[in-house]
């Protein structure tokens, strides 16, 4: 079930985020870092995000236990366009990753994102997480050619990279097939 995020649920949006970190960045982003993170910390920042509603965050729950969560609004990138949304963040619980979790989480955000009326979205990612990549080409995203920024963590400086992913439905395909626009 996924169901829209409230300030209740910073603790385990918190814990999430922490956890998916050190066990996603292990080896990407340094030890010291990772180790660093801390749940108490996150959670009043997750709170405090959550009652302010810059974004939209969903969470995914299995049997009433938050498993993972996602957040996405207007694309904060002053080149992604007016009717760009951007996924924000989206994490899970390493005990429930390939079940299917971040592409519920993900199927909710761009329904919304849709109805805002934004016609593509775009993210970010460390371009050395091959798994997420993996993830984002899986579910329609291509890179954005170009759109690469530098962050640091710890002591190190890693490349991110920007996708994007066009919301506009293509029915080119469908020309011919018989299909009317009432089936689409």
């Amino acid at each position: 079930m996924v169901r829209s995020a409230t300030p209740g649920d910073a603790r385990a949006i918190a814990t999430i985020h922490v956890e998916a970190w050190q066990a996603a960045y292990r080896g990407i982003v340094p030890s010291e870092y990772l180790d660093s993170l801390s749940i108490d910390s996150r959670e009043p920042v997750w709170r405090k995000i959550l009652l302010a509603a810059e974004t939209s965050t969903w969470v995914a729950e299995e049997s009433d236990v938050i498993v993972g969560w996602i957040s996405a609004g207007r694309s904060r990138d002053t080149d992604g366009g007016s009717l760009a949304g951007e996924v924000w963040a989206v994490y899970v619980a390493p005990a429930f990753w390939g079940k299917g979790v971040g592409r519920s989480l993900y199927a909710r955000a761009e329904q919304h994102l849709r109805a805002e009326g934004f016609n593509a979205v775009t993210l970010w990612v460390l371009k050395d997480n091959e798994r997420a990549v993996k993830f984002y080409h899986s579910i329609g995203f291509v890179l954005d050619i170009g759109a690469t920024k530098e962050i640091v963590r710890g002591d190190k400086t890693l490349s991110e990279v920007r996708f994007r992913k066009s919301l506009i439905a293509d029915t080119s395909r469908l020309r011919g097939s018989g299909a009317s626009n009432e089936s689409l």
